[in-house]
């Protein structure tokens, strides 16, 4: 049994690894193993703990925020087994051994050696991003959803965790996957908006290859589309298709979209023409800027993430 927890702890990572690399989150460090600074507090038996095992580490300069290198601690949890009818026990084990992992990198060698190679940076923020997938659950298996509001996991100093189980990995993996396939890759980048916290004007970037971290649990994906020296915006939708789902992502791009004047596409996990075209022809129709109603499309994505490393 040791060996096969092994050998699926190396599959998961493989496919963290290939996931981390479409997001853009390259050259990740692996494999590391930190000093623990909290030993009597973080013990798992009588002995108090020495390390924290970490599968990635991530370091990248945020681009919603200026002047903040982003430390993120990615763990890999990845299983040939659905997740438990009753899950928050063993979430909140693999929660909690992450969020110590993070308390002390914070002060850690690894953290000030990273810091010392990059320049103007004015702040820092550590966060952990949790991957528990499986090989079992449907790819729309959202487990996220039952150990919501789980207790017993504030007790540490861990800031953020990003959890990411099948749904959200699905999600993420569908719409880059479409979006890539359908323009090319070379001209698809991830959209980074203006925040009110990236307004210098000697750093700013408004898209880029690297997927926010802030993305990860985040029910859109927008990207910058460019073509032939014109610019289009895709946005994926996590949610299923209604007009009201629509009517507000039609807002949202139009409020940031004035640089787009290709397209603006959105697209839905679930959309038909033949349910939903006369819906969508409704919500054009209420826009009052036709020359925009004109550029909007809908469409549909669908892929599975389990593929990747393959």
């Amino acid at each position: 049994m040791g060996e096969w927890s092994k050998k699926l702890g190396e599959h998961g990572e493989d496919v963290v690894a290939a996931f981390m690399n479409m997001i853009g989150w390259k050259a990740p460090l692996t494999g590391i193993d930190l000093d623990c600074y909290r030993g009597p507090a973080h013990s798992q038996g009588t002995a108090p703990r020495r390390s924290h095992g970490v599968d990635f580490l991530f370091p990248c300069v945020s681009p919603l925020e200026d002047e903040v290198l982003k430390h993120l601690l990615v763990s890999s949890k990845f299983s040939s087994n659905a997740y438990p009818t009753s899950p928050a026990a063993r979430f909140k084990d693999y929660f909690l051994d992450l969020a110590m992992a993070l308390e002390c990198y914070r002060r850690s060698a690894q953290k000030k050696t990273i810091n010392s190679g990059y320049q103007g940076i004015s702040a820092e923020q550590i966060a952990g991003v949790l991957f528990w997938i499986n090989d079992e659950d449907p790819s729309d298996m959202d487990v996220v959803r039952k150990i919501a509001g789980s207790k017993g996991i504030d007790d540490l100093n861990y800031n953020t965790i990003y959890v990411v189980d099948n749904y959200r990995a699905s999600f993420l993996y569908e719409s880059i996957t479409y979006t890539r396939s359908r323009y090319g890759s070379e001209n698809v980048r991830f959209l980074y908006p203006s925040t009110g916290r990236n307004i210098s004007p000697s750093t700013r970037m408004t898209s880029g290859t690297v997927l926010p971290p802030e993305y990860l649990n985040s029910g859109i994906i927008p990207f910058v589309v460019q073509q032939n020296g014109v610019k289009s915006l895709t946005i994926c939708c996590q949610d299923n298709f209604s007009s009201e789902a629509l009517s507000r992502l039609v807002g949202f791009s139009i409020s940031i979209g004035s640089e787009f004047p290709g397209k603006i596409e959105i697209s839905f996990a679930d959309y038909s023409f033949a349910k939903h075209d006369q819906d969508v022809g409704m919500v054009k129709a209420m826009i009052s800027n036709k020359e925009v109603a004109q550029t909007v499309e809908v469409t549909r994505y669908s892929q599975d993430f389990r593929s990747i490393s393959q």
